[in-house]
């Protein structure tokens, strides 16, 4: 495995996680 694969491979995994974290951070912002 190349670096640039592993760091597009990285990316392509974090992105999704990024958004999932994101929502739940503003969901429990947004509880009371």
């Amino acid at each position: 495995m190349t670096h640039s694969l592993q760091t597009s491979t990285l990316l392509v995994t974090a992105l999704p996680a990024a958004v999932v974290v994101v929502r739940v951070v503003v969901v429990v912002g947004n509880a009371p």
